[in-house]
């Protein structure tokens, strides 16, 4: 449907902020994307961006739209799972995952394999580049990962699901609600999440935002370690507040928002170029999923 990718397109210059990096994430040209929006606007009979700048942005009345054409895309994506229901849903893919977002996508293929019992999926863990190497080459059918596609071209679908804020991980044993974070930095051990990641250089960047100077003491590429050492009351910590990890409910840790982190580590889903009837079912899956959580959700999605 023309109008559904039309949509998607106007969410994906929503998400990236241009033209240009809407065309490479959607594997259009700038001109088609343009087109699109000049189409869109036309069917809605009103202005959607101000272009009085260099660079287009959304005006109120875009900005206004874009909570629709999120619910009418999702809302497309839950009919797909519908309509393979009718047709018997079956078939074996391969899909793979962060450490982090394992947890919500078994949840999420089991609740698919209910209903589709003749549906196969096998899962696989490895980090975000890893598994775009693995989708790119057709080894795996799709992945969850880290947005890290930001300076590739994008030739495979890729679909924002949710956001994780950046937060300050500490022991209860020191940390109480409400408490300081720059106060901690300054004064508590420190373990940084590695610096040579997308989510380290990050934490580096909102740490100087801080104009803080913490006492690292080791330097770990993994938050399940980082939480099990926070736990352990080894020192504090600034790592994504995971999305589907419940530490609201854990008696040994506190987290506590940081102020001016703005960046956020955004979660998606990248499908290769095979059996997209399935691997779009699970998308549908993963984003109705997300939808029925909105009202406690801790972040945009």
């Amino acid at each position: 449907m023309s109008e559904i990718r039309t949509l998607r397109t106007f969410l994906a210059v929503e998400r990236y902020g241009s033209l240009a990096a809407a065309a490479n994430r959607m594997a259009l040209t700038q001109a088609a994307v343009g087109q699109q929006m000049r189409a869109l606007e036309e069917e809605c009979r009103r202005p959607l961006f101000d272009r009085s700048r260099r660079m287009i942005q959304l005006n109120e009345a875009g900005r206004a739209l874009v909570p629709h054409a999120r619910r009418v895309v999702a809302d497309y994506d839950s009919l797909l799972i519908g309509t393979g229901l009718d047709q018997g849903l079956a078939g074996a893919i391969t899909i793979g995952a962060t450490v982090s977002a394992m947890g919500f996508l078994s949840n999420n293929v089991l609740a698919l394999k209910a209903r589709f019992p003749a549906l196969s999926v096998r899962l696989v863990l490895g980090n975000s580049f890893e598994l775009v190497r693995q989708v790119r080459s057709a080894e795996i059918d799709a992945a969850l990962i880290i947005d890290v596609l930001r300076d590739t071209p994008a030739v495979e679908r890729w679909t924002p699901l949710y956001e994780e804020p950046l937060v300050l991980l500490a022991s209860t044993q020191i940390a109480a609600p409400g408490a300081d974070p720059a106060d901690l930095l300054n004064s508590q051990p420190f373990i940084r999440f590695d610096r040579r990641s997308l989510t380290g250089a990050n934490v580096e960047r909102a740490l100087r935002r801080m104009h803080v100077k913490p006492n690292e003491i080791l330097e770990v590429n993994s938050i399940a370690a980082i939480i099990e050492l926070v736990r352990q009351n080894v020192g504090i910590s600034v790592v994504p507040k995971l999305k589907h990890v419940g530490w609201s409910h854990d008696s040994l840790l506190e987290t506590l928002a940081l102020p001016n982190a703005k960046w956020q580590r955004v979660i998606g889903m990248i499908e290769g170029e095979r059996q997209p009837h399935i691997t779009s079912a699970v998308r549908a899956q993963l984003v109705q999923s997300l939808e029925d959580r909105a009202p406690d959700s801790m972040s945009r999605t």
